[in-house]
């Protein structure tokens, strides 16, 4: 996906940067669309809150351009993410 350079605050130019990645997983539902990405990530023990809030911060941009190119070709909202963590086994709505 192609997102203008000064979009992503690299410039002020509308030269074009190439994003890539790959979606893991999304789920149909009435009402939109669930976006789903696994992390493996090592995370502090004994903190899972601050565990899960250190993955939604990282990722967080990461889930922002994934949802723009599943909105641009579903043509459908994308209603919620979430990152499932493998270490915490939980899953992280962001």
């Amino acid at each position: 996906m192609g997102i203008p350079a000064k979009e992503m605050g690299k410039g002020d130019s509308e030269e074009l940067v190439l994003i890539q990645g790959i979606i893991d997983a999304y789920l149909e539902e009435p009402g939109g669309l669930v976006l789903i990405d696994y992390k493996t990530d090592h995370v502090p023990e004994g903190a899972p809150e601050r565990g899960a809030k250190m993955l939604a911060d990282r990722y967080r941009i990461q889930l922002d351009y994934y949802e723009r190119a599943l909105t641009q070709l579903t043509g459908r909202k994308v209603k919620e993410r979430i990152i499932y963590s493998i270490a915490l086994q939980q899953s992280i709505e962001v």
